[in-house]
Parts: structure tokens; C-alpha cells; sequence
């Protein structure tokens, strides 16, 4: 069986906000790698680094430490005009809130079609540049028709399915979708989650799911990293990470999650993640280690020792 390709690779990223006098550490040294193909999930409370991690992979924040690689080219700090026009077109975003990433005050045909301009593709004709936004649009289940009317005029589910066509036109490798279902109504959720899925399918994608809600990323991604407070602190692949959690923190995750029996969610424990709990030192520090093949944790090697007696 052949290796499977690494699309995107993170070495020891760091990110800090403020002076240099005073930093704020908003990301502390995370490591982790994506397969091309696959949905990699990325999973933390609000405030904890998720947004920033992605917001640093596409280059909208600066990175302070560590290597971005991305089909094995470096992409962080400063790179050629050429290599930075390939990386905008090959990743895109979906932002969270649907309304405010669309100018409210342009036309669908402008919005998804914006991209195709900043990539030097004026030497489209206006009939192939709304070919493409039609075929966009029919893409995420919107009427081409719908290219001439204001962001407005649509319902959530429908302006979050635009910002996913302007994504796809650029005809990218890798998405980054942030939150893409936190402001939706529950009820369209699952229709954007199939539709990232079957837009997957069709045209080899690789994504980076990021959300604040386990259940949501168990249906849709193949590998889970738990993040708190800049930190990773736990990664498996979903069903490991759910049958088998380990760090206090994703168990308290898990915990949160709402159950559909009412008479279990009203029985349930709700777990609360003391960070106190751990007891690190120089001679006994936290160090990211894989206790199973796959399933990598970050704790002490007392901690270890622990987690090792429940396999």
C-alpha cells in the first residue's frame, strides 16, 4: 500500500498578537499534518486558537515561529509573487458567519466571480466568467439565475452555500472552513455538512473543519485535534478519539455534547477541565507522545503510564 500524501504540514506553528514588549501567545508551538483527501478537524472552546491556526495556514495572519508546508513548499513568512498567487488560488476559506464575509452591497455574480479578477483571469470573456459562477452556483444547489440578485435576499443556509461557490471557483485543492454551520439553523445543517461532503467526492478535496462542536465533526471528519488554549493537546483518528479520549480536556468536550434522550441528558455528567489537575515540572514536562499508533496525547510520562493501562 502506497504512503499516503501529506497536502498540508504544520512544524511547531506559533502565533502572537500585540507589541513585542508584550506578547499574547494566541497559537504555542502546534504540530500536526493533513492527507490529501481527507476532512482534518479541528476542535476547541471559543478563545482557544482554532480561527487563528486557519486564518495563519491562508496567510491572513503572520506566524511568528514554526513552518507552514503546503505540497511541500514552504508558505509562512515571506515567498515569492508566483508561489503566493498559486497558494490563493489552491486554498480557500468558508468563513462562519455567511453574511458578514458577503459585500452586502454587490451582486452574487460579483462575489463569486471577485476571486477569478484578483488571479489575473481578465482574459475571461463575460459569458465564460458567468459560466463559471453558474456552474458554481449549480455546484452547492443554487439557480444560476440567482447570480443577478443582493446577499440580502437570501436565507442563511443559502448565503453560506454562496460563500462555498465562491470557494469552489477558484477550483482549489485545500478549504478551510471555519465554523461553516455555527450560524446556521439546525435544521440546514446537516444539508451544508453533505454537501461539503459530496463536493469532497467529486472533486478530491482536502479540508480543515474547524468547530467548537464534537458531534458535528465526527459525521464529517476522518481525524480529530483537540485544542485548548493554543495548544493541541489531543489527536486520533474520530471514532479513536470518541471511544477512547484520554486528556481530561476532550473528555469534558465530550461531555458538553447534548443528547436527543431527554431522560439521558438530564442523568448526564457534565465534566469540568481544571487545567490544576496536571502536575508538570522540568524533570516530569508535558510532551506531545502516541500512545497507540495514530492516537497522540499531550502528557507527562507519569500521565502516559495511565493512560497506557486503559488499552
Amino acid at each position: 500500500m502506497s504512503e499516503r500524501k501529506k497536502l498540508v504540514e504544520v512544524e511547531d506553528l506559533t502565533v502572537q498578537f500585540g507589541s513585542k514588549r508584550h506578547p499574547f501567545t494566541a497559537v504555542d508551538k502546534v504540530s500536526f499534518h493533513i492527507y490529501q483527501g481527507e476532512t482534518f478537524g479541528l476542535v476547541g472552546e471559543s478563545g482557544s486558537g482554532k480561527t487563528t491556526i486557519g486564518r495563519s495556514l491562508i496567510r491572513i495572519h503572520p506566524t511568528s515561529g514554526g513552518r507552514v508546508l503546503f505540497d511541500g513548499k514552504q508558505i509562512n513568512g515571506k515567498i515569492s509573487k508566483e508561489l503566493d498567487r498559486e497558494v490563493t488560488r489552491r486554498i480557500q476559506m468558508i468563513f462562519q458567519d455567511p453574511m458578514s464575509s458577503l459585500n452586502e452591497r454587490a451582486k452574487v455574480d460579483y462575489i463569486v466571480s471577485e476571486g477569478l479578477f484578483a488571479q489575473g483571469h481578465q482574459h475571461l470573456s463575460a459569458q465564460e466568467r458567468q459560466e463559471k459562477v453558474a456552474k458554481a452556483l449549480s455546484d452547492v444547489g443554487l439557480l444560476p439565475e440567482f447570480a443577478s440578485r443582493f446577499p440580502h435576499e437570501f436565507s442563511g443556509g443559502q448565503r453560506q452555500r454562496i460563500g462555498i461557490a465562491r470557494a469552489l471557483v477558484m477550483e482549489p485543492d485545500f478549504i478551510i472552513a471555519d465554523e461553516p454551520i455555527s450560524a446556521l439553523d439546525v435544521s440546514i445543517r446537516a444539508q451544508v455538512l453533505n454537501l461539503l461532503s459530496k463536493l469532497q467526492r467529486e472533486r478530491d478535496l482536502t479540508y480543515l473543519f474547524i468547530a467548537h462542536d464534537l458531534s458535528v465533526v465526527r459525521f464529517i471528519c476522518n481525524r480529530i485535534a483537540v485544542i485548548h488554549k493554543g495548544r493541541i493537546v489531543e489527536l486520533a483518528d474520530s471514532e479513536e478519539l470518541f471511544l477512547h479520549p484520554l486528556h481530561p480536556y476532550t473528555r469534558a468536550l465530550l461531555s458538553a455534547i447534548p443528547q436527543p434522550d431527554p431522560i439521558a441528558e438530564r442523568n448526564k455528567v457534565l465534566l469540568v477541565y481544571d487545567p490544576a489537575c496536571h502536575h508538570y515540572s522540568a524533570e516530569n514536562p508535558a510532551k506531545w507522545q502516541e500512545v497507540v499508533p495514530g492516537h497522540f496525547v499531550l502528557a507527562s510520562d507519569e500521565e502516559m503510564a495511565e493512560y497506557q493501562k486503559q488499552f
